[in-house]
């Protein structure tokens, strides 16, 4: 299973952004690996 966190940051330790359509990345995540990959939100700049 893995999971999406909208994120600060491209890194595992960047803080949970609360602005999930606005946020800079997407964290995806999978909890029992611990692998990840940081998603550029390109739609975040947008009006």
């Amino acid at each position: 299973m893995r999971i999406a966190i909208s994120s600060t940051g491209a890194e595992l330790v960047s803080l949970v952004d609360p602005r999930f359509g606005r946020c800079r990345y997407y964290m995806i995540v999978d909890p029992e690996s611990y692998e990840f990959e940081a998603v550029e939100n390109v739609g975040a700049g947008m009006q």
